[in-house]
């Protein structure tokens, strides 16, 4: 099954950006050494052994940096689907309140008022405006499958 990705939020792309920064400055401090010796610049050994340190330093800052970045994508990203996964069954949920609307509207309509003011009042008028419009548009469209149980 393919994994959805979801947008990274703009701090963690700030960090990526940071971390490509560093990326990049420690090639080009790589490649002026390279050039450097290539040139016949000579350091003391302390020297050299004192810049080597300071590159895997730098090494392991980026290695961890690195890692945290891949742990947050990893994370939001699961953070994201499960909330998908969420407003999805929402969704769901409202849809079938829809259908049970219509039934109880065309199979039982005594109960129409209880549901509607039990189940429906409490929805913000905005909200019910919309719920009733699809409801209309579901009769229009969708009311024998509706009540023979076929959707």
């Amino acid at each position: 099954m393919e994994r959805k990705e979801y947008e990274m939020p703009d701090e963690y792309k700030q960090h990526l950006a940071q971390h490509t920064e560093c990326l990049e400055a420690r090639e080009e401090f790589r490649q002026q050494i390279r050039d450097g010796l290539a040139a016949g610049v000579r350091v003391s050994a302390a020297d050299k052994a004192m810049v080597d340190e300071k590159l895997r330093e730098f090494d392991r800052i980026i290695d961890r940096v690195e890692k945290e970045l891949a742990e947050e994508y990893e994370r939001y990203q699961a953070e994201m689907a499960k909330e998908a996964e969420f407003a999805a069954r929402v969704a769901e949920m409202y849809e079938q309140q829809k259908h049970i609307y219509i039934l109880i509207k065309h199979e039982t309509p005594h109960l129409l008022d209880s549901f509607t003011e039990r189940v429906l009042s409490p929805m913000p008028k905005d909200m019910l405006e919309e719920f009733y419009d699809d409801v209309a548009i579901l009769e229009a469209t969708q009311l024998d499958a509706i009540l023979n149980g076929e959707v």
